[in-house]
């Protein structure tokens, strides 16, 4: 009788193929509904699909985030709870995210719960020590239940470390101390991050001394490079209130150039002319030379009473509308009598007359003018003398032309301008 053997190493082989492969398919498919309820709840457009992705992925923080977050944009008491739940859970799940703590400080903060609220935050700081968002949520958070000095001083570490933060910084320092400058700038400190950000503040509430103060305090190599946009701001205020003395100084700061080469109280900018004419973007200081085509206006070096250059203005219209105005306004100190000296040439041909006027920038009220300009074809002087007034910050030194008696008013020759100057 023959004995027959079963191979059972083959059957329990087979079966644990089967129990392993059914293993991964769970696992695949677990996975897989992990995955889908994690997009699901990234892209979740209401509270219910929300609630969905948290059904199939109970274990994971996005989806227990994303219900939150919706939940508490319905604004009802049930659905604040909920939130309130939610963040907790997504925090439970994955404890080291600062992201979570973040979103959950600020709702506790939300929901009137100051003190879990600073626990929340202090947490988020603990794993992003760095991150501005944090210490600015953390700061503010602080300063509205009574931690002033430590809550301001989170506040300041944002605004150092991010500029989107520096002039909310300064605004909330500025309510905190009702307008008080000297508190705001003790709480603000040194910082030339936080102070020129107060600068720009300050001229747009027309405190325009107090902004200067603060912007002369900031380093001179900054001024021209990392604060240029915050001078930029300050000079345009000045500039429209017509406080030209103080925004000539800040033009000089924003230049950098040396002191031979920058705007001066009482003197005409480039009298000599032997700088070319700015073409574009000229500063007020500087000579200005309006659009068009007629005269034409430019440099010469043939002809000039000093120096290597004159300036020349050359006319050819047969009706004479167009006239590009050339001026430049010059600060000057109060109650003050100057003189304007120049010299020109001319053989100018027309019916109209050229002359030369000096007007209160502020104002534009006339102060006193030159004789029309007489064809001369040699080098003649022009003097104007004048008074400022008790307040006056500028005067504009500009070329017109006097209208004619006649609707066609043709010009045409040419006119050359050296050396002008102004004296007390």
């Amino acid at each position: 009788m023959s004995v027959k053997s079963i191979k059972l190493a083959g059957v329990s082989g087979r079966a644990l193929s089967i129990v392993a492969g059914v293993v991964f398919l769970l696992a695949v498919f677990f996975a897989a509904k992990w995955s889908f309820a994690n997009v699901i709840a990234k892209r979740a457009p209401s509270k219910e699909v929300a609630e969905l992705s948290v059904s199939m992925a109970p274990r994971d923080p996005q989806t227990h985030y994303t219900l939150a977050i919706l939940s508490e944009n319905t604004f009802s008491p049930e659905d604040l709870a909920l939130s309130l739940a939610e963040f907790e859970q997504a925090v439970a799940l994955s404890p080291n995210d600062f992201r979570l703590w973040l979103a959950y400080g600020k709702a506790l903060e939300r929901s009137g719960d100051a003190a879990s609220a600073e626990l929340a935050l202090r947490k988020a700081l603990k794993f992003a020590p760095s991150y501005s968002q944090v210490q600015w949520s953390l700061g503010n958070v602080l300063l509205r239940h009574g931690k002033s000095a430590e809550g301001f001083a989170e506040i300041r570490r944002a605004a150092e470390n991010d500029q989107t933060y520096r002039l909310p910084t300064v605004t909330t320092a500025w309510q905190i101390f009702g307008g008080d400058l000297a508190a705001v700038r003790q709480l603000l400190g040194d910082s030339a991050i936080l102070n020129a950000p107060l600068a720009t503040f300050l001229a747009k509430q027309k405190r325009l001394d107090e902004a200067v103060e603060v912007w002369n305090a900031l380093p001179a190599e900054d001024k021209k490079t990392v604060y240029k946009t915050e001078g930029g701001e300050i000079l345009a205020q000045l500039t429209a209130a017509k406080k030209y003395r103080n925004a000539m100084r800040l033009q000089n700061d924003l230049s950098g150039k040396p002191a031979a080469e920058q705007f001066a109280v009482g003197k005409i900018f480039n009298g000599d002319f032997e700088t070319d004419l700015p073409r574009l973007k000229a500063s007020i200081f500087d000579w200005q030379v309006a659009d068009g085509a007629q005269p034409l206006i430019g440099p010469n070096n043939e002809q000039k009473h000093g120096g290597n250059l004159s300036i020349f203005i050359i006319f050819n219209s047969s009706d004479g509308k167009d006239f590009r105005q050339i001026s430049q306004t010059v600060a000057v100190e109060p109650a003050k009598k100057y003189v304007f000296e120049g010299f020109y040439k001319s053989n100018l041909k027309t019916a109209s007359t050229l002359r030369w006027e000096i007007v209160d920038a502020a104002d534009g009220k006339v102060l006193a003018a030159a004789s029309p300009l007489a064809a001369n074809a040699d080098w003649t002087g022009l003097t104007i003398p004048f008074a400022v007034s008790e307040t006056a910050e500028a005067v504009t030194l500009r070329l017109v032309r006097e209208p004619c008696k006649s609707v066609i008013c043709p010009i045409s020759g040419d006119v050359r301008f050296d050396d002008f100057s102004l004296r007390q």
